[in-house]
This record gives C-alpha cells, structure tokens and sequence, in this order.
C-alpha cells in the first residue's frame, strides 16, 4: 500500500473506512437540516425532503455528482485524505456545537443522551482537529480556511447588532449626522419615484424604510400585510434600493403614520426625516382627507 507521506497510513490506520457507514446514511440530513436553517441563502434549494421520511433526495443527487467528480480523477490516495478531513471537520463541528450549546445553557438544547457530557464532546471536537492534522497538514488547513469564511458568513447578524449597539454611544454632531428616512411610498413597487427622489438625497448613507400604513378592520388589516411583506421586501433588494419595507395597521391614515414615526428605527438608527408624495387632488378629496395629509405633515 503506497502511504503517500501520510502519517496516519504509516501508523496503520484507515480512517475513510471509518468514516463510510455514518456518511452513507446521516451526511445528508445534517446537510438538509442546516439548508432548513436558512442560515445559507443558497442552500435553500437542498432543504426540501420527499416521502414520509422526509429523505433528502437533491442531497443525494449532490453527494453523487461530488462523488463521481473524485472517481474521475482516479487517484486514491490523493483524494482521501481531503475526503476524509472535510468529514472529520463535520464531526468536529457537530461535537462542538454539543459543548457549545451546554455550556451556554441554551434552552433549545435538551439532550435525550441519558449520560452525555458536555466535556466529551469537546475532547471529541479536539480529537476530530487533532487527528485532521495527522492525515494530511495542508488539506486540515484548508477545510479551516473553508469552515472560517462560513463562520464569518453566520455571523453576520451578530455584527450588525454588535454594530448597532455601539451607534448608542455616538453622540450627535453635525459631521456624523445622515438623513434618516421614512418614505410613505405605500407598496414600494406602487411609487418607484418617491425612492429616486429618496436616494438623491441619501446616496445610500442614510437609513430609508419604505412605509405602508393599511387602513380598516385590523384583523383583515393584518392578514394582508402580513401575506406581502416578504414580497415587497425582495422587490427592494431585487431591484438593488437599499431599503426596508414596513408597515402597520391602523383605523386612520394619520394615526397608521404616527405609529410609523414612532416605533420604527433601531437605536441611534431612528428616522429624522419624512418623505412624502405631494397632494394633487385637493379640490376634490374630502375635507378629512385634507386634514389627515397636512396633519401629517405638522
């Protein structure tokens, strides 16, 4: 057997044996519970399961294209050592999300093991990084490099509040100061030029919340808003305005606005201006119509 410098292959070992049964038949539902978290974007596709059992079909037609792909290359030795890292960094990751989970005492976490410990799992965790390093030093560094770029990616939520958080402390002067939006488009699809004259002035510096105020009986009011919010938001990313999308139901035009002005923003990100369409029908709307848009204004 040609061990082609591997140290494990010297010692006697044969971890992609090891590693075959597991792979075979949970690989696939880890992946497909990670793509249900939506946590990757373009993963989504690989969420879906069919049958009663919820099987991952589109993962196991994945796992046969990336298998035929190292078949092709019909070098042995040179692919199992990468093989075989990026599934050890897998085990690593699972035995580590465990230890993680309990000792932050996270409340989803409920182990139905009768004795897990939360210690062998991170010498598990350290065990699977340390033995990556003993089959093949430059692939390990790799599937770290991979596994680090994707952490980054997660944790990009907790930047962004991380980043919020701080603005708290920044007091107001005139250098930092940017305009801050709500723009009373309705749907935002319905009033594109209100969003032109919006990001003439904001340049994308600025917070803008494209805001829809839905009037009548709340219950119906909310059901409606509810069932288009996701897709006006994606009309706004879709046609690269950044922006967000609101909205709120209420009895009255006037008060739906004064919700508005009151509850959205995030911290310091709080709006200061708002952007409004210009009235045309004054002759003829009704006199409580006028009062609402210029007690709007006000």
């Amino acid at each position: 057997m040609n061990c082609n410098g591997s140290a494990a292959c010297g010692l006697g070992y044969d971890f992609s044996r090891c590693q075959h049964e597991p792979c075979q038949y949970g690989l696939m539902n880890n992946f497909q519970a990670l793509c249900k978290d939506n946590i990757y974007k373009a993963l989504q596709f690989f969420a879906k399961g069919y049958g009663k059992n919820n099987e991952p079909l589109r993962g196991y037609f994945l796992t046969f294209v990336i298998a035929m792909a190292f078949i092709l290359i019909a070098e042995l030795n040179t692919i199992a050592p990468i093989i075989s890292n990026f599934f050890l960094a897998s085990y690593a990751l699972i035995n580590f999300s465990c230890f993680h989970a309990s000792y932050a005492k996270s409340p989803g976490w409920r182990p139905a093991y009768g004795i897990y410990n939360m210690w062998v799992s991170l010498f598990g965790a350290v065990l699977c990084c340390a033995v990556m390093f003993v089959i093949n030093w430059w692939a390990a560094v790799i599937t770290y490099v991979i596994e680090f770029f994707l952490y980054i990616y997660a944790l990009s939520y907790v930047s962004a509040l991380d980043n919020a958080l701080e603005l708290t402390t920044v007091e107001d002067h005139v250098k930092n100061f940017r305009p801050q939006c709500i723009v009373l488009t309705g749907g935002p699809m319905t009033r594109p030029a209100l969003l032109d004259i919006t990001h003439a002035f904001t340049k994308n510096s600025g917070l803008c919340i494209c805001c829809e105020v839905f009037v009548g009986p709340r219950k119906l009011c909310v059901k409606e808003m509810n069932s288009g919010m996701a897709k006006k938001q994606a009309w706004l990313i879709k046609n690269k305005i950044k922006a967000f999308y609101a909205a709120v139901a209420a009895d009255c035009f006037r008060d739906g606005v004064r919700s508005l002005l009151q509850a959205s923003g995030l911290g310091r990100m709080k709006p200061n201006t708002l952007v409004i369409g210009y009235k045309k029908n004054w002759r003829k709307a009704p006199l409580t119509e006028i009062e609402n848009y210029v007690g709007i204004i006000q």
